[in-house]
C-alpha cells in the first residue's frame, strides 16, 4: 500500500479503502504479516477493465440504471457514451495495463 500510494500519489486511507473493496469483490487477496500485502486473486489476463467498472457500481454519466427520472436531451447521449466506453473497456485486461506500464517504464526520455 505504501509503495502504490507513494508512486501514484494516492492517500493511504483512500487506497486502503479501494483495496478492501477489491478484496470484497474477489479481485484481490490479502496476506498478513511482515511481508504481507495484496495480490490479484485471478490471473491478470482474466480481469477486464469493464468488469471492474461494472462491479464498482459506476453508473457512468447516464446514472446507475442508464436512465433518469428527469428528461434531458443529454440522457440518451450519456447512455450511448457509457455503452461505447464499456465496449472499449471490454477489450482491456489487467495484463494489457501491466504490459503498457512495463513499456512506459522502459521508454527513455532525454531532455536537453
Amino acid at each position: 500500500i505504501s509503495c502504490i500510494g507513494a508512486n501514484q500519489k494516492i492517500p493511504h486511507q483512500f487506497l486502503n479503502h479501494i483495496l478492501i473493496q477489491l478484496k470484497q469483490l474477489g479481485y484481490t487477496e490479502s496476506i498478513r504479516g511482515k511481508k504481507g500485502g495484496y495480490l490479484l486473486a485471478r490471473p491478470p489476463q482474466e480481469i477486464k477493465l469493464s468488469d471492474l467498472v461494472r462491479d464498482f457500481g459506476s453508473g457512468g454519466y447516464a446514472g446507475a440504471d442508464g436512465k433518469s427520472a428527469d428528461k434531458h436531451v443529454f440522457n440518451d447521449i450519456w447512455a450511448e457514451l457509457d455503452a461505447v466506453f464499456l465496449e472499449a473497456m471490454e477489450k482491456i485486461t489487467f495484463e494489457d495495463i501491466l504490459n503498457r506500464h512495463r513499456k512506459l517504464k522502459e521508454t527513455l526520455i532525454f531532455n536537453i
